[in-house]
């Protein structure tokens, strides 16, 4: 067996997900339409998952905790074949992958994928499938195309649906973004990866999170404007007292915006 090397997150993770595994075995599923043919999927009130059906195929863009049957919850919304995707690497957002047999994913997370559920205990890993800037999934009728935006993860993505105006920003956009885990990128390139994703501005109207409920597409603004704060010493930050798990970070707010970031982590090393 391989030797697993994950990160202090990913194990607090599956301390999270075993923890509501052994509260909540069933009804950890609700869902919400947020547009036509997209609904948003809350596991255990804390993780999105979305469902976006075309005329031939519907995408699955991330699996959650994998605390509960997600493929069975699935089949009760959509009876078309499934594409299955993940927007990144960490736990919450992978730990469902073993109830499929195939994932789509950005190349540099796919160790993290790995050692995520290896963890679990899944033996058993789906077949991981790369994707990159420009890829296009193509369900019928309805497009998404991939977007790299590396900053919270180096493998980090978002999905863009310009026709029907949608951007799917796994945590790339949250009210919150947690930017001082050891896998993240710094700061900088964070910042050019929001940037990437305004010059899109035009293409969508709404911006769906990897957490809580979706966001009016100016709040990139927001977060750019916070990052750049940080960077700029303008910003007055305080400690970061969520857990152990973060101790040394600062949060920053511009705003509904909020960044807890690694203060020496702030700039590519040269």
């Amino acid at each position: 067996m391989r030797y697993l090397k994950f990160s202090v997150f990913n194990f607090f993770i599956l301390i999270i997900a075993a923890n509501i595994s052994a509260q909540q075995k069933e009804a950890c599923y609700q869902h919400f339409k947020e547009a036509e043919n997209v609904y948003r999927i809350v596991e255990n009130k804390t993780v999105n998952i979305y469902l976006v059906e075309g005329k031939d195929s519907a995408l699955v863009i991330d699996t959650g905790y994998g605390t509960g049957d997600l493929l069975k919850y699935i089949k009760t919304l959509t009876n078309l074949p499934l594409i299955v995707l993940n927007t990144h690497g960490h736990g919450d957002h992978c730990l469902g992958n073993g109830q499929f047999l195939k994932i789509y994913a950005h190349t540099k997370d796919f160790q993290m994928i790995e050692n995520s559920l290896e963890s679990k205990g899944i033996s058993k890993l789906p077949e991981l499938i790369s994707v990159k800037e420009g890829y296009v999934f193509n369900l019928g009728g309805r497009k998404l195309e991939v977007i790299e935006v590396p900053g919270h993860t180096s493998g980090s993505i978002c999905l863009l649906d310009s026709e029907n105006k949608i951007l799917f920003a796994g945590d790339n956009t949250n009210k919150i973004v947690w930017l001082f885990l050891k896998d993240c990128r710094p700061l900088e390139v964070y910042l050019k990866s929001l940037e990437k994703v305004e010059k899109h501005i035009n293409d969508y109207d709404i911006i769906m999170p990897g957490h809580n409920e979706p966001l009016a597409k100016d709040f990139i603004y927001e977060q750019i404007t916070c990052v750049k704060n940080i960077l700029e010493g303008k910003c007055q930050a305080v400690p970061y007292n969520y857990s152990p798990m973060t101790a040394g970070s600062m949060l920053c707010k511009f705003k509904s915006s909020e960044v807890a970031y690694d203060p020496e982590n702030l700039f590519l090393k040269k």
